[in-house]
């Protein structure tokens, strides 16, 4: 009966068609790139989250800042900070004119057939995209991409809903989509881990790459100038764990790595 049916090789012939390719992003930190196997891939979706005020927009221009060096261009979006700001981040940062970011005006009229934010934001993309030559894309940050208007009762599923159509987008136009996301109230005491994020389990789960940020603080309670990022989802290897950095000049400059429990200088 079998002698009646093709043999079965059919995916070794589609995954031809499929041949990833070599592009490998780096972060800029080794020991991330070291445990994401080289660094960020076309395709990718990569969550930053913390609580309000602790760094993630920062954590997003410092990538940025960090793949200007090799000559690749950002694409940002940001609906919670006028340009001017964001501009000025990466001015204290000691980068002026030379910085290889573009930002779409916010200006409707160009696209004004577009039915959702959702919409909107991927026709920028492709501006991005096809006339900028941007790869790594930056949406500061997921709410704004939210109705606030309509039925609240499945509010996680459409929060997640919306970051599946990030991904594929991601895979469908070989980018990589840096997503900022608030985290829930953190109150004294309690960790962050990929529950706090804020609204949705539905934001890990669709992420390759989950990055939470918290700024220390002393025996006083009193913030720090340190701050910890702790890759806390990683699809691609499964090696998980944080890294502390001095902040200055809105710069983060690591300082030690602590993997697995143990801090190495």
């Amino acid at each position: 009966m079998l002698n009646n049916f093709k043999l079965v090789d059919h995916l070794w012939k589609v995954a031809e068609k499929y041949i990833p390719t070599h592009f490998c992003l780096s972060s800029g930190y080794e020991e991330f790139d070291r445990a994401m196997d080289g660094g960020f891939r076309e395709g990718e979706l990569i969550t930053i989250s913390a609580p309000t005020g602790m760094g993630k927009t920062t954590f997003g221009v410092n990538l940025t800042a960090n793949f200007n060096k090799k000559g690749v261009p950002s694409f940002w979006i940001t609906y919670e900070m006028n340009p001017w700001y964001l501009k000025e981040k990466f001015m204290i940062m000691k980068h002026n004119q030379d910085v290889l970011v573009y930002t779409p005006l916010n200006d409707r009229t160009h696209f004004e057939y577009v039915k959702s934010e959702l919409e909107y934001l991927d026709k920028h993309i492709d501006e991005a995209i096809n006339d900028y030559a941007c790869k790594a894309i930056f949406i500061d940050h997921l709410h704004y991409l939210i109705p606030l208007i309509g039925n609240k009762e499945n509010f996680s599923l459409l929060v997640g809903s919306i970051v599946r159509e990030l991904k594929k987008m991601a895979v469908r136009k070989n980018i990589i989509i840096f997503l900022i996301a608030h985290t829930k109230k953190i109150y004294q005491g309690e960790e962050l881990d990929l529950s706090s994020i804020r609204d949705s389990s539905l934001i890990a789960q669709e992420s390759d790459y989950v990055f939470l940020i918290k700024r220390l603080q002393n025996k006083e309670g009193n913030y720090q100038n340190i701050s910890r990022i702790q890759l806390a989802k990683n699809r691609r290897t499964g090696i998980m764990f944080s890294l502390d950095f001095n902040y200055s000049d809105n710069t983060f400059l690591p300082i030690t790595h602590k993997y697995n429990g143990q801090i190495i200088d």
